[in-house]
């Protein structure tokens, strides 16, 4: 068993992710942050090249102090980064004018051994953006950036599984 697959195994035998699966380098599963009010995509990222054999305790310990992060803490991390993007842009136009600590709304979290990185979607404020944030080994705010979100993918509906096909079938026969 590789120490990855021994990782996913603890995390799975912890509870504290559901449906712990590796893809690439990473385990990913999803958890409830009560004090944030949603449910997440918790990607951990033991960093191989740096570490290995991971050390499963930390990571465990760092996924526990995420999803049990109380309610006070999460608003202090929550005014902290809208602290920081509101002296940031002063006074650029913004697409809304609401409090952005009304807007943000966590979609990911990527634990590693000794920080934590949260992605909010802001989509009144930043409909175009991603406010990425770094947590030290404390939980407290290490940095704050926005970027734009990257959607080179593109999306395709199509009526029936027959018209699919089709475009497929085309696809192959130019």
């Amino acid at each position: 068993m590789t120490p990855l697959e021994e990782l996913e195994d603890d995390i799975a035998r912890s509870g504290l992710l559901f449906d712990p699966q590796i893809a690439d380098d990473f385990i990913h599963g999803t958890a409830r942050i009560p004090s944030a009010g949603v449910d997440v995509a918790v990607n951990v990222d033991p960093e191989l090249d740096d570490h290995p054999d991971p050390d499963a305790p930390v990571l465990l310990a760092a996924i526990e102090r995420l999803l049990t992060i109380t309610p006070e803490h999460w608003h202090q991390i929550i005014d902290s980064i809208a602290q920081e993007i509101e002296e940031a842009v002063g006074d650029q136009p913004i697409a809304e004018p609401i409090d952005l600590r009304d807007d943000l709304t966590l979609s990911s979290t990527v634990v590693f051994h000794d920080a934590t990185l949260l992605s909010f979607a802001a989509p009144k404020q930043f409909p175009d953006s991603w406010i990425r944030v770094q947590l030290d080994e404390d939980l407290a705010v290490d940095g704050v950036a926005v970027d734009d979100r990257e959607d080179d993918v593109e999306t395709m509906e199509f009526e029936s599984a027959d018209d699919l096909l089709d475009h497929l079938s085309a696809a192959d026969n130019p």
